[in-house]
């Protein structure tokens, strides 16, 4: 029995594999090649972009959950949301499912925490050629909760605040909350103020004077204020570009220009004329902010937007050709976007240890980027949610003619991109790396 148990199982094993060559004849080829694909189901939630992914996964051949159960269902395989308590992260299904955010974004999100990984990550490599100092402003984190001061709270407040510095609470958005200080009397004032909002929270009196309630203002950065920015025809101005953090497993990053930001006002050049109006204007009055902050929801309560908004949103050509026309070099305009490329490389080598490595979840970040006279560029913030779409919802997002044109071709490079992130999902055992395009 032991000698013909072999032969047998030989026996069968070359019928069955002459019966798969008379299938092979004999099956139609068309149909064989015929493979069902399995139904797309997403979930979008309400907020920034939501209509837009809808008609866009829609057009796909996806199909949507329902609207009440697919907030809890995990029968998805793309889930996008704006915040990260609608994502339930223990019950996803790596390599299987796809959701608009990591676990921990805020950890470049928030204003005080990227402070805090840059930090943990420079502290850790000492011999760095490149670090934060060389693109952050200036800053300090304050507890506005805390009983005592830290000792970087303590240091600064010691120290010679001669400088003009802006205060910006954590967590909160559209220029909401923010104060221009010129001064160390004030700016300890202000300070103070903010904490006594924040230990009248838990009485349910957390307001600021303004009337928005702030149940998040417990914590606040004291920034110094880029006295000195490069203007457009006199005009102070941001660029709103794109980080896509499309996997974490292995590390793969996309970068995007966006377009300028511009104030329907004239930036007053200058730091002692500046530091002089400072002293003798509130910062909280309309029409000094609209001077300071290009931000698209304060900009837009200006008297005079309706008439000038196609004035306030420059494509990166426009930007290019009016810095040509000021007789700066093509090589010099390389080199901006060069610094540009070179902080979000920094931003994500800081943050890489810190992401959860799980496959299927990415980020799009919505960076805002200042330059100096000297053309230094320098990184405010990085902003979770960036808006994507246009027209007047919620009164936030300007329709322009430049948005139009600027904003579709981010999408659809995303989408072009969605190949090569495939890709790289399928690379396995592969050293973590960055790559910014």
């Amino acid at each position: 029995m032991q000698q013909t148990q072999p032969i047998q199982r030989g026996r069968q094993m070359k019928k069955s594999k002459s019966q798969k060559k008379v299938r092979a004849f004999t099956e139609d080829p068309k149909k064989k090649s015929v493979k069902k694909q399995a139904d797309r189901y997403f979930y979008v939630g309400s907020g920034n972009n939501g209509k837009m992914i809808q008609n866009h996964l829609i057009s796909q051949g996806w199909k949507p959950l329902d609207k009440d159960s697919g907030k809890t269902s995990n029968d998805f395989t793309l889930k996008w949301v704006q915040t990260n308590s609608e994502i339930q992260f223990s019950m996803f299904k790596d390599g299987q499912q796809l959701v608009n955010h990591l676990p921990n974004h805020m950890i470049l999100t928030s204003k005080y925490l990227i402070i805090q990984t840059m930090k943990d990550f420079e502290t850790k490599n000492k011999n760095l050629n490149f670090t934060s100092a060389q693109f952050f402003p200036e800053s300090y984190r304050i507890d506005l909760t805390a009983e005592f001061q830290s000792n970087e709270e303590e240091g600064f407040l010691k120290s010679d605040n001669s400088n003009v510095w802006i205060i910006k609470p954590t967590f909160f958005n559209c220029g909401r909350g923010i104060k221009l200080c010129s001064d160390a009397k004030k700016l300890k004032k202000e300070i103070q103020k903010l904490k006594a909002i924040a230990s009248q929270i838990k009485q349910g009196k957390g307001f600021l004077p303004n009337g928005i309630i702030t149940p998040n203002l417990k914590k606040c950065i004291v920034q110094k204020y880029i006295t000195n920015p490069l203007l457009i025809e006199g005009r102070k101005f941001d660029i709103r570009c794109y980080v896509l953090i499309a996997a974490s497993r292995p590390l793969f990053v996309l970068f995007q220009h966006g377009y300028l930001r511009l104030s329907v006002d004239k930036y007053t050049m200058g730091k002692y004329l500046l530091l002089k109006i400072l002293k003798t204007d509130d910062m909280d009055e309309e029409k000094n902010r609209y001077k300071h902050l290009t931000n698209a929801a304060i900009q837009k309560k200006h008297p005079s937007f309706a008439s000038s908004k196609e004035t306030t949103i420059w494509s990166m050509q426009q930007f290019e050709a009016y810095l040509l026309q000021q007789q700066i070099s093509q090589e010099q305009i390389n080199h901006i976007y060069i610094q540009m490329k070179r902080i979000f490389a920094h931003i994500i080598r800081c943050s890489a240890d810190k992401f959860e490595k799980r496959l299927g979840l990415f980020e799009l970040l919505g960076c805002d980027i200042m330059i100096d006279t000297n053309l230094k560029v320098y990184l405010i913030e990085m902003n979770t949610n960036p808006a994507l779409f246009l027209g007047f919802h919620f009164q936030l997002i300007i329709d322009t003619t430049t948005q139009q044109q600027v904003i579709p071709p981010v999408v659809t490079q995303q989408q072009a991109n969605r190949k090569t992130i495939n890709q790289s999902f399928e690379i396995k055992n592969r050293k973590l790396g960055n790559y910014i395009q």
